[in-house]
């Protein structure tokens, strides 16, 4: 992912970004092989990542082959053509979105009792209030915690790009929420709100509405 300086993310927005999302992509690449790749939810905390997934996954076979994995954490908010801003210069046209890329160091395990913590950690987050039958290796949930493994993902590097607007300038970045909430598409009231919103905590502000479009 390149690092452009146009887009400035501090660690603190990183974090609750992440904090924020339910999945994330692991990408792991076995000694002179294709990389293997599975969108799985997560728990992070701190420089602690931890998944689970099927043992017959593809991807789990390439993290045990080599544990030096990337996780990646997207979140594609929408597509602006070039003449919001510019109707001469095709180049302007461009995708907005939030991504944050961990390098990690993989560990794994098909112990069922660390599988069923794995699952008892994600479901405390995504599910706080829920009842249910606590996870245990037992009759009931054994033979499908024997069918997952537990993943543990020690983050050693992290690269974050948020492309909000555009980085051409404050102006162009008002234009491009107008022209979301003229255009009015799925998901583009969304990426709209979450441009201004970055606006506003830069002090940018995002006025202007649809006729600077």
């Amino acid at each position: 992912m390149y690092d452009s300086p146009l887009y400035p993310v501090t660690p603190e927005e990183a974090d609750a970004f992440v904090a924020g999302q339910r999945h994330g992509t692991l990408i792991a690449t076995p000694p002179g092989r294709h990389p293997q790749v599975s969108i799985l939810p997560f728990v992070k905390e701190g420089g602690r990542i931890d998944l689970h997934c099927v043992q017959a996954d593809p991807t789990f076979a390439a993290v045990r082959a080599n544990p030096r994995v990337t996780f990646f954490v997207s979140d594609f908010l929408a597509f602006s053509p070039h003449d919001w801003l510019d109707d001469g210069d095709a180049g302007r046209a461009t995708l907005h979105f939030r991504a944050v890329t961990f390098e990690c160091i993989a560990t794994v395990s098909t112990d069922p009792d660390d599988v069923a913590a794995a699952l008892a950690a994600l479901l405390r987050r995504q599910e706080p209030d829920a009842a249910y039958r606590p996870i245990t290796d037992d009759d009931f949930y054994g033979p499908r915690l024997r069918r997952l493994a537990a993943v543990r993902l020690d983050v050693v590097g992290a690269q974050a790009k948020f492309k909000l607007g555009t980085g051409a300038s404050v102006e162009a970045k008002r234009k491009v929420v107008a022209g979301l909430r003229l255009r009015d598409e799925p998901g583009d009231a969304r990426a709209a709100d979450v441009i201004e919103d970055a606006l506003r905590r830069r002090g940018e502000g995002a006025s202007g509405g649809a006729g600077g479009v």
